[in-house]
C-alpha cells in the first residue's frame, strides 16, 4: 500500500465501507449514495490517497460497478460490523504511517459508525464523507451526520469526527 507523499503532513487514507452491490441495493435509502462516492474515491486517488476497501467476508469480488477499486487497492473480508474487528486493517495503515482516515459506507448506523468509534478511540483522526454514506433509515443517517438533528447528544458522529461532503474531500490530501 503506497500513502500520499506529503512530507511532515499526516498521512491520510480513504476506506470504503460495505459497498458491496448487494448492500448498496438493499440497505441504502439513498439511490445517488454509490455516484457520491465515486466522486469522493476519484478526489481521494487525484490527491495520491491510498483507497482502501472493507466488505463482508465473501463479497469481496462483488463491489459495486460506480466505487469498483482499482489496480493493486486492497479489499478486504471482514467478520464483523467494524473495518478493523476481524481484519489487519490497523496493521496495514499503521505500517503505512497513516494517522487519518476518510470514511464513506453503507451503513452508517453499522459499518460507519463502528469503524469511526474504533478508529477514534485508537487514536486515528476521522472524516466522514456524509454523503457518500447511507443508511436503511434515513433518520438514523441524518442524526449520525447531521448536527443539527440533535444538537445535544452524543448520538452523531459530528461530536468525534470532522464531517464533510464528498466534493470536499479532495482538499484534505491537499
Amino acid at each position: 500500500m503506497t500513502t500520499n507523499s506529503q512530507d511532515g503532513a499526516m498521512r491520510t487514507a480513504f476506506l470504503v465501507l460495505d459497498y458491496a452491490t448487494y448492500i448498496v441495493e438493499n440497505f441504502s435509502h439513498d439511490d445517488a449514495v454509490a455516484k457520491r462516492a465515486a466522486v469522493a474515491i476519484a478526489g481521494a486517488r487525484q490527491a495520491g490517497l491510498p483507497v482502501i476497501y472493507v466488505v463482508p467476508d465473501g463479497m469481496q469480488d462483488q463491489i459495486h460497478p460506480l466505487v469498483a477499486p482499482a489496480a493493486g487497492e486492497p479489499v478486504l473480508g471482514k467478520k464483523s460490523l467494524s473495518a478493523f474487528a476481524t481484519t489487519n486493517l490497523d496493521e496495514m495503515l499503521r505500517q503505512a504511517g497513516v494517522a487519518h482516515l476518510i470514511i464513506a459506507g453503507v451503513a452508517t448506523s453499522g459499518c460507519v459508525l463502528s469503524t469511526t468509534r474504533w478508529a477514534v478511540d485508537t487514536g486515528y483522526r476521522v472524516t466522514v464523507c456524509a454523503d457518500a454514506c447511507a443508511d436503511p433509515d434515513p433518520g438514523a443517517h441524518a442524526a449520525l451526520v447531521d448536527d443539527s438533528v440533535f444538537p445535544a447528544s452524543w448520538l452523531g458522529l459530528w461530536r468525534i469526527a470532522r464531517v464533510l461532503p464528498a466534493a470536499r474531500i479532495s482538499e484534505l490530501a491537499g
